[in-house]
């Protein structure tokens, strides 16, 4: 079809940029290549103890370098055009989501959503290194969509496969798993915009429970993969002794509330195009006593977190590769009040974020969805654009294509541009650090 040949093209044409100006390893690829290249080698002892996420991705390598020529592992090209087949997936993958989800949109307006979602700049740029983002990803949203096909063993597997990306990913197999148990049990799961009482939602959470109980059995047996896969995980945290492999100095959890008020920002910046509808816009700015209310109740605690939670992470005001580190010196380490200035942003944000997925989406959706990110974000440290990919997308699939496509084709327009400026940074403007006169250093998300 004309929208995967465009994707393709787009791949094609970035991977042999990049692979023809930049043919070495760089930054973290110094550390994945050669574990890769062990693995290809039938070396599996051998673990560089800087790594922090398990062995997935090298394991994908190794089975492709025995189906076309352990010659594969040697070349840093052909190894990273393994993330160019899971964004090949990744795109049909969406496709087939958006079309269980909004079984009534156009079939044109599903690929041009699902192209654009395969276009999200960050996860975009992440392709054509040899990183897990691209295989973390195809395995979560592959897994997310067997379960929407109720093809629970398959979709359990693929879970299980996305943990060896990264572990953090048991989160999104974890709230996959509850709303695979939410179809078994057929739940009367009311949308989440008519939802009027905290009675209503207790309700619904008692039933949840009631007749999963009663039902037990049954779900262990249809979810056995899932179980395993949770089980797998606690017997690696036992063994580990925590959750991050290696480098563990660098990634100690916390409590780092103001993550959410970042992702919050960054979703309502990329999803503009299909949030700031005109009915939206003429509701918020109607406002009433309870809504008023509620804002002040939300900027109050919003205060007390940053005021207590904030986190600065030693490469984010270090590492000037990344265009967080520039986000954060010229934003909010202009003055000690920006950080606190910055909540009515939040709040607005917010406001639109929810709304939009209110009228889409139903009310245990959106309670796991928002459990979800609170266990993927507040106990990271760092301010990382990687770790919003995961979250983006499954919003960004309950919204579904809009009625009005120029919408998507807005996003697509700004995700490209956005795709080719980042390219551009990359590619052509490296830079040196004086404490490393030898290394060339380059911009990327």
């Amino acid at each position: 079809m004309a929208t995967l040949a465009v994707h393709c093209a787009l791949l094609a044409a970035t991977a042999n940029l990049i692979n023809t100006h930049i043919p070495q390893s760089y930054m973290d690829e110094i550390f994945h290549i050669p574990q890769a290249q062990h693995y290809c080698a039938n070396d599996f002892t051998s673990w560089d103890p800087k790594l922090t996420t398990p062995p997935g991705l090298y394991l994908i390598s190794r089975a492709l370098g025995s189906l076309f020529g352990n010659d594969l592992c040697n070349s840093i090209q052909a190894l990273r055009a393994t993330n160019l087949l899971f964004s090949i997936g990744l795109f049909l993958v969406l496709r087939r989501i958006i079309a269980l989800l909004h079984p009534s949109t156009d079939t044109l307006s599903r690929n041009l959503f699902a192209l654009a979602l395969t276009w999200f700049p960050v996860l975009m740029f992440f392709n054509f290194v040899y990183y897990t983002d691209a295989g973390s990803t195809f395995f979560v949203l592959l897994c997310y969509m067997l379960v929407k096909q109720k093809q629970y063993t398959l979709a359990g597997l693929s879970g299980m496969i996305s943990l060896s990306f990264r572990q953090t990913n048991i989160i999104w197999v974890t709230v996959f798993m509850a709303l695979a148990i939410i179809d078994i049990v057929s739940l009367d799961d009311p949308l989440f915009d008519t939802v009027q009482s905290f009675g209503t939602t207790m309700n619904v959470i008692q039933q949840l429970v009631i007749k999963t109980c009663r039902r037990l059995s049954e779900i262990v047996k249809r979810l056995f993969f899932f179980c395993l896969a949770l089980l797998a995980f606690m017997a690696f945290l036992i063994w580990n002794q925590g959750i991050v492999l290696g480098d563990r100095a660098n990634h100690v959890a916390g409590l780092h509330f103001p993550q959410l008020f970042y992702f919050s920002s960054f979703l309502s910046f990329f999803a503009a195009p299909w949030i700031l509808t005109d009915g939206a816009i003429k509701t918020f700015m109607h406002p009433n006593l309870a809504r008023c209310l509620l804002c002040m109740g939300a900027a109050c605690i919003m205060l007390y977190l940053i005021r207590h939670y904030t986190y600065e992470h030693p490469f984010l005001l270090s590492d000037n590769r990344h265009y967080t580190f520039y986000i954060w010196k010229r934003i909010y380490r202009r003055h000690w009040s920006v950080r606190f200035l910055v909540v009515p942003l939040y709040i607005i944000s917010g406001w639109f974020n929810l709304h939009a997925i209110a009228r889409n989406t139903t009310l245990l959706v959106v309670m796991g969805y928002l459990a979800g990110i609170v266990a993927t974000l507040v106990p990271s440290p760092l301010l990382e654009f990687r770790y919003f990919i995961i979250p983006f997308l499954f919003y960004c699939l309950q919204l579904g294509p809009p009625q009005q496509r120029w919408r998507t084709w807005i996003a697509l327009v700004v995700y490209a541009t956005l795709h080719l400026v980042t390219i551009y940074l990359f590619v052509y403007r490296p830079f040196i650090w004086p404490h490393e006169p030898d290394q060339i250093q380059r911009f990327m998300w």
